[in-house]
């Protein structure tokens, strides 16, 4: 993934509602700040709904540090944690780009894997995403740490879509992404004026949609 330019989203904190299979699964909270100097931290927590508790804890999140470089954002750490009992699905991993190597565990797990030029986390591809759409650059294909193993996504533009939301009509551009030998496709409608931002994502399976998310609301943090 190139860049035109150095490329950094405003910080924001931005609420989706969360379907899945057309069942309310809560909402989703995103967190993108500042942290001084080059740091930055994106960060999600979850609401999950009555029912959706008997699967996700209201205190899971997932986390990842990133820093500026003149070539763009990249992590410099990791993590998750399901907020129940046992490894599953947690994991922490440390990016050591002056030995190209990611490390740490996953569920339990040790991880090393060399790391690949523009590599990102499975949390911080989507900021990668944003801010090279942000500098006028195509994110093409990327190379994705996934707990212990490392996927490449290939994003594709679609059409321009006006999408309805509760922040209004919002103009956006749809990006599809897929890797090889799967079944699952992910389809996002990217809102140029909010830097951007989602207003909708979809993720499908075998040609249906499973998971859904909406934009509920936006708030700019900094300058």
């Amino acid at each position: 993934m190139s860049h035109a330019q150095p490329t950094v989203p405003q910080p924001f904190v931005a609420t989706y509602a969360v379907t899945f299979r057309g069942l309310s699964g809560g909402t989703l909270r995103m967190e993108w700040r500042h942290e001084g100097q080059n740091r930055y931290v994106f960060e999600t927590r979850a609401s999950p709904s009555a029912l959706a508790r008997f699967v996700i804890s209201s205190d899971a999140f997932e986390r990842t540090t990133l820093e500026l470089t003149p070539q763009g954002l990249r992590p410099l750490s990791w993590e998750a944690n399901d907020g129940r009992s046992g490894a599953k699905g947690d994991g922490k991993l440390q990016f050591d780009w002056n030995a190209n190597t990611v490390s740490g565990t996953y569920e339990g797990e040790p991880v090393k894997l060399a790391l690949e030029p523009g590599m990102q986390d499975r949390l911080s591809i989507q900021i990668g995403v944003m801010a090279a759409l942000a500098g006028g650059a195509e994110p093409g294909t990327i190379a994705m740490v996934n707990g212990d193993s490392i996927r490449h996504y290939t994003y594709t533009r679609g059409q321009s879509e006006t999408v309805q939301s509760k922040l209004g009509p919002l103009q956006t551009v749809v990006y599809e992404s897929t890797r090889a030998n799967s079944n699952r496709l992910s389809r996002v409608w990217h809102v140029p004026s909010l830097d951007y931002l989602p207003a909708r994502a979809e993720q499908i399976r075998k040609g249906k949609v499973e998971t859904v998310m909406t934009l509920l609301s936006v708030e700019k943090t900094g300058p």
